[in-house]
């Protein structure tokens, strides 16, 4: 589960670079008793209507649907917000071993 959440951090940050023109990002990991919940957040030019449809509707580049693939792997969910102010991309997976809630942690990216 580490290496797929590294691997979707990589995948968004390397989005945003090429696509958002923000100049940061945002990454907050945070763990329940019973998920662990990603978010990475950007302040760029966000995603063109018709593409973000095309990408809901799961016709999207290989980077979103290696993500997808990845969230799947663990019964888990992906949602992506976009606007004209920005992009934020939600994981949650779900814990087979549930451990103690611990703190957010949080990251900013320049």
């Amino acid at each position: 589960m580490e290496l797929a959440l590294f691997r979707i951090v990589q995948e968004c940050l390397t989005n945003i670079h090429r696509h958002s023109g923000s100049e940061a990002a945002v990454v907050r990991l945070s763990r329940t008793a019973g998920s662990v919940k990603l978010e990475v957040d950007d302040k760029g030019k966000g995603i063109a209507p018709e593409k973000l449809r095309g990408i809901r509707a799961q016709r999207s580049g290989v980077g979103i649907t290696g993500m997808r693939e990845r969230v799947r792997h663990f019964n888990g969910v992906m949602d992506i917000q976009s606007n004209g102010a920005g992009t934020k991309i939600s994981v949650t997976l779900p814990l087979t071993t549930p451990e103690p809630d611990s703190e957010l942690q949080e990251a900013r990216i320049v």
